[in-house]
């Protein structure tokens, strides 16, 4: 998609925008029970080159990266 980036990508502290979810459908319902879904809006909280630690509102979320590197975001707090 135009203008986003593996969530990866984002440094601590970046407020993202998830636009697309590259997985089967498998982990993307996954994903929804945890509460990111294509529309939702993410604070990076750690990203140092292992898992992956994520804000929804009040709910923290550790993610590996294997499955981090396919979400792609846009920067912004919606």
């Amino acid at each position: 998609m135009l203008n986003t980036i593996p969530l990866t990508n984002k440094k601590r502290s970046a407020f993202v925008h998830v636009k697309e979810i590259q997985s089967d459908s498998k982990t993307q319902v996954k994903l929804l029970g945890l509460g990111i879904g294509i529309g939702s809006t993410l604070e990076v909280l750690r990203n140092r080159g292992g898992d992956m630690v994520l804000a929804n509102n009040n709910i923290r979320i550790s993610l590996g990266r294997s499955i981090a590197k396919n979400i792609f975001v846009s920067e912004g707090k919606v």
